[in-house]
């Protein structure tokens, strides 16, 4: 469809710019706009045009992908990469889940506007996709890991009215990092302790169990079946999936698995003590930049600092290889993120309603409920008692997942 409309932002000209708006909403018609979508250049995996087919095939709440595409005469084009999904929306109070609904939404992938060189073209490709809520095609607009402080960020929320997005949203820092040309000099920027530590950590287990030890680094597609072997007889073990995070051994991530291994992305560094697998660190290195999974480690094993061990040994390789120049260590409050990383930046989710009574309410409930959780949550953290309650709860969705 041809749409003659005024050219946008700094690029007006004399004359109107031609543009081609594309919505693609089966699988077939994504996969017409792969040219389109390469020459963009994803620079987030879950943005890739394979990785996001393979979600969208395997995982369960997704009904189908809603890629908008505007092609723009003599200009680059723009693209919004979202999934309309079954979307739960929880209503949390603390710790506890008072409601769940499920609504219609288009949920973008992590960096999923593409070909955006200023906020101009932000707001272009994004009045597309309101216009798809605006259809009633979805109920609400999810939008997650944005920069808060980006443009972005400013061009989602100055977009809609006050009561159609969410408010008090948590904030979550990002930690990434340069990578050095040896593990050496990652280390150098670190305390002469924590350097120490880390070789008498290495020194002792080597003594401990000998030639036993090995670590292993899985990159071959032959190697898929052992890897979803070991990686889940240690993850069904860690204190990673009692919490319900970390690897799951299902269809979705296997087939994503499968795919980074296929094209040279995915990596994971296994340590055997003998025959058994004790630890393991993975991730995907994808444009220049090394996006480390969540970790897992057999509890057993924890005074030997096997996860720790595993980790410098990933980094080693991935300070050797040249096609690799940042590290992402993801969001989160983990000691080794704080530790490695150089760089940090605050994220949040943005999520916007459809302009229709059911999306706003929820919308409106549940940034409510979040305002109350950020409060309460900002009182405990300055009593004792509150640490406890925290730390009671913990160990109790720890226990009741063991039993699950």
């Amino acid at each position: 469809m041809l749409e003659r409309v005024p050219s946008h932002g700094e690029f007006n000209t004399a004359r109107p710019v031609r543009q081609q708006l594309i919505v693609a909403k089966t699988v077939e018609d994504v996969e017409a706009l792969r040219d389109i979508w390469e020459a963009t250049g994803a620079t987030e995996v879950d943005s890739q045009l394979d990785y996001f087919l393979t979600v969208v095939r395997y995982a369960d709440q997704v009904i189908r992908p809603h890629v908008v595409c505007l092609k723009r005469e003599g200009l680059p084009s723009l693209m919004a990469i979202t999934r309309l999904e079954n979307l739960p929306v929880p209503f949390r109070l603390g710790y506890r889940t008072l409601w769940r609904p499920r609504l219609r939404a288009l949920v973008a992938t992590f960096g999923g506007i593409l070909g955006a060189e200023n906020r101009a073209d932000e707001e272009l490709i994004l009045s597309h996709l309101f216009q798809s809520l605006d259809r009633g095609d979805a109920d609400l607009l999810l939008m997650r890991n944005v920069d808060s402080h980006g443009t972005l960020h400013r061009a989602a929320l100055v977009a809609v009215p006050w009561m159609r997005k969410a408010h008090h949203l948590p904030k979550s820092v990002h930690w990434t990092s340069n990578i050095p040309e040896s593990l050496e000099i990652f280390l150098e920027g670190r305390s002469n302790k924590t350097r120490a530590t880390w070789r008498k950590q290495d020194r002792l287990l080597t003594e401990k169990y000998g030639d036993a030890v090995r670590i292993r680094h899985f990159r071959e597609p032959a190697e898929a079946e052992e890897l979803f072997r070991d990686m889940e007889t240690v993850a069904s073990k860690s204190y990673q999936r009692r919490l319900g995070v970390g690897f799951m051994n299902t269809p979705m991530n296997r087939a994503l698995i499968e795919l980074g291994l296929r094209k040279g992305w995915h990596h994971c560094w296994m340590l055997y003590i003998g025959d058994r697998p004790i630890s393991f660190w993975n991730g995907t290195a994808y444009a220049g930049t090394f996006f480390i999974g969540t970790p897992g480690f057999d509890p057993d094993f924890g005074k030997d600092s096997v996860g720790r061990i595993t980790m410098f040994r990933m980094l080693q390789d991935i300070c050797a290889d040249p096609a690799i120049f940042c590290l992402d260590y993801g969001q989160g409050d983990a000691e080794y993120k704080s530790s490695f990383g150089h760089r940090t930046r605050t994220e949040q989710e943005i999520l916007i309603a459809a302009p229709r009574p059911w999306p706003v309410c929820v919308v409106m409930a549940a940034s409510a409920l979040s305002y109350i959780n950020i409060k309460a949550k900002h009182f405990l953290e300055k009593s004792d008692w509150g640490q406890r309650l925290k730390a009671s709860w913990r160990r109790g969705k720890s226990k009741a997942s063991t039993v699950s």
